[in-house]
C-alpha cells in the first residue's frame, strides 16, 4: 500500500513538472512551430503516463486480469443487458486447491509463480469477449456472456484439467474447484449470481485432494 502511495505522489509530482514546461515553452521566445512539436512531445508522455495509470487502477498486477470493482461494474451491466435481450448469462468462481499448503511448503514466491501459471491457464481456455477477475487471493471470477451453463461447464473442465494436469516449477501439483451458476430471473443483483456460483465452489471444495500432500521441501 505504502509503495502505491508513493508511486501515485511521483506520479502526481511529474504531471506538475510537465505542466509548469509547458507553461514555459509557451512563455519562451521559441518559433511557434518549435513551441508545438515540444508541448506535443510533452503531452504525448503525459497521455501515456495516464493510460498506464488508469490500465494500473483497473487489474490486477501480478494476473493482469481486471479488478474486483471492474467485475462488479462490468457484472451490473452485462446482467441488464442480458435480462432486456433475453441472452445468456454464466459465471464461474473458483479458487486454487489447498493453495494454503503450496505457500507453506514451497513458501510465497512459489505460490505467486502458481496464481501465474493458472491466470495463464484460464486466459489461454477463454473467448477474449469472456472477463475474468482475481477477485481474491486465490479467488477468480470468470464471466462468460451470452454462454449457456453448458457451454461454460465445458470451458471450466478444460481448465481445470489443464492446471491438473500442468507440471509446475519445483516439482508443485496444484489443481482448482469452481461453482458455477447462469443468469434467471430470481438474480435481481449481480451479489445474487455471485453467491449462487459460490456456494456450488463451497460444495466442489469437499471432494478435492491436496496434491502436494506429505511434501516437506519449505525450508
Amino acid at each position: 500500500m505504502k509503495d502505491r502511495i508513493e508511486k501515485h505522489t511521483h506520479v502526481e509530482k511529474d504531471m506538475q513538472r510537465k505542466l509548469i514546461r509547458i507553461g514555459e515553452i509557451v512563455q519562451s521566445s521559441e518559433r511557434n512551430a518549435v513551441k508545438v512539436a515540444l508541448i506535443n512531445n510533452i503531452l504525448g508522455e503525459m497521455t501515456d503516463k495516464f493510460l498506464d495509470i488508469h490500465y494500473r487502477a483497473l487489474t490486477d498486477e501480478m494476473t493482469g486480469f481486471v479488478n474486483r470493482w471492474f467485475l462488479n461494474e462490468f457484472l451490473k451491466k452485462t446482467m441488464k443487458s442480458s435480462q432486456r435481450y433475453g441472452q445468456d448469462l454464466s459465471l464461474a468462481v473458483l479458487d486454487i486447491d489447498h493453495f494454503k499448503t503450496v505457500n507453506d511448503t514451497f513458501g510465497h514466491a512459489s505460490g505467486d509463480m502458481v496464481i501465474k501459471k493458472i491466470a495463464d491457464i484460464i486466459t489461454k481456455n477463454i473467448r477474449s469477449s469472456d472477463v475474468v477477475s482475481r477477485y481474491g487471493g486465490d479467488e477468480f471470477i470468470v464471466v462468460f456472456p451470452s454462454t449457456s451453463l453448458h457451454a461454460a461447464k465445458m470451458v471450466m473442465n478444460r481448465i481445470k484439467l489443464a492446471v491438473a494436469e500442468h507440471d509446475f516449477e519445483g516439482g508443485i501439483r496444484s489443481g482448482i474447484s469452481f461453482g458455477l451458476a447462469d443468469l434467471k430471473k430470481k438474480h435481481g443483483l449481480f451479489e445474487d449470481l455471485v453467491k449462487e456460483a459460490d456456494d456450488k465452489l463451497y460444495k466442489a471444495k469437499k471432494h478435492r485432494i491436496d496434491p502436494n500432500a506429505g511434501v516437506n521441501k519449505k525450508g
